[in-house]
């Protein structure tokens, strides 16, 4: 009898704890995958969100070519030389749409896409990077998804993260630490100011204000 009186303690006290984790692991923003702690059951929500980005970031910072060549021409990928993942070091012309894997150089064309790093100055229409990124980005729409360093100037601009100034129509961000100048600027996080109509920093006390806003 007192060992099932025990059994049923035990029973009670794991069906709570249970509970309270699940109230726990339903508070993390929805699409991101929780870390758990041995600890206190689920760890604070800014490590929540950065493991799963470290993940991704170190899978794409092992993505390399299968060979390098210093000149890319593309009319339509997959009608280009070299093909689309090959690194390029040096001039890459896309005259429609290009592709390849990571970029160093000087980017001239229409539409031109970088698997991994997109470094240097590109200068297309449109400018898409799905890894970090280094330099100048000038185009009608340039988009960044990791980390990136410099400055893009463009209708509409967008980085993953990082230390960088963005003038154009719309700029966008998730977590930078920089300058917003546009009609419309918006981003997760901040530490920096915006300039324009519409500005938005979620993370501050007052996400939204008109002609200038700014967090530290």
């Amino acid at each position: 009898m007192k060992r099932l009186y025990l059994i049923c303690c035990m029973l009670s006290l794991a069906a709570a704890t249970g509970s309270a984790a699940t109230a726990t692991v339903r508070e993390v923003r929805p699409g991101v995958r929780p870390v758990y702690n041995s600890g206190t059951g689920v760890m604070p929500n800014g490590a929540q969100e950065a493991m799963p980005k470290a993940q991704q970031q170190l899978d794409r910072d092992n993505l390399h070519g299968v060979g390098f060549w210093p000149v890319q021409i593309s009319l339509v990928t997959p009608v280009q030389f070299p093909p689309a993942d090959y690194d390029i070091g040096g001039l890459r012309l896309s005259i429609l749409y290009g592709t390849c894997c990571n970029f160093d150089g000087l980017d001239l064309g229409l539409v031109g896409v970088s698997e991994n790093h997109a470094n240097g100055w590109l200068a297309k229409v449109i400018n898409i990077a799905h890894g970090d990124g280094l330099g100048l980005h000038t185009g009608l729409v340039n988009y960044l998804g990791g980390d990136f360093k410099g400055w893009q100037i463009g209708a509409a601009n967008w980085i993953g993260s990082g230390d960088s100034l963005q003038i154009g129509v719309f700029n966008g961000a998730y977590d930078m630490q920089g300058v917003q100048i546009g009609v419309i600027n918006t981003v997760q996080r901040m530490r920096g100011v915006q300039i324009g109509l519409v500005n938005i920093i979620s993370n501050s006390d007052i996400s939204f204000m008109p002609i200038f806003n700014c967090y530290f």
